[in-house]
């Protein structure tokens, strides 16, 4: 990842702690930040990290982190984003070490829903892609960068032909998580 390729990125909720090094971005996230619609819990937050390019047409984008402690529902994963109430979010979300997973988060008219994918241990890194047809999108994620498995496809509706799309890191406890980018791409 090199830095002039960053040049038209831009961030929501700009955290305190990056660190540019070689071909990295070094991103600490600020405790108890996360994006989440929740009318039953009456919970929204909307206050973590997103290092997102604003793309007007069909896209592909694959996002690489890297990050040793992703418990404790701490996120680093990617993100599409119309607006507060329109937006996806999917990446590694374990309560702990013995239960890791991939969620997928659609929010869609300021209501958020979860699906999560088991996997067999935590990785250390981890890829997400995602594609976009018009309003139609397909998410996947790979441990080593070739061999990509589907999570989901999914519609946002009614959304501006121009949507964000990126990077996003969250550490909704009480402690600051600190995670790699080591790839933002798109084609």
């Amino acid at each position: 990842m090199k830095l002039e390729s960053l040049i038209d990125f831009e961030w929501y909720n700009e955290p305190d702690n990056v660190v540019f090094a070689d071909q990295e971005m070094k991103i600490v996230a600020k405790p108890q930040t996360d994006f989440w619609q929740a009318v039953h819990h009456k919970l929204s937050k909307d206050n973590a990290h997103f290092f997102y390019k604003t793309v007007a047409d069909d896209f592909e984008l694959i996002v690489k982190w890297r990050c040793q402690q992703s418990t404790d529902f701490n996120q680093c994963g990617l993100m599409v984003r119309s607006d507060e109430r329109h937006w996806f979010k999917m990446s590694l979300m374990s309560k702990d070490e013995r239960s890791p997973e991939i969620g997928t988060c659609l929010t869609l008219q300021g209501h958020s829903d979860w699906a999560g994918t088991a996997l067999s241990s935590l990785p250390t890194e981890i890829f997400y892609k995602i594609t976009r047809k018009q309003d139609d999108f397909v998410a996947f994620y790979s441990l080593d960068g070739k061999h990509f498995t589907r999570l989901r496809q999914f519609y946002i509706p009614h959304i501006d032909p121009e949507i964000k799309a990126g990077a996003y890191i969250a550490a909704p406890q009480n402690k600051p998580f600190e995670a790699v980018l080591d790839e933002i791409d798109f084609s």
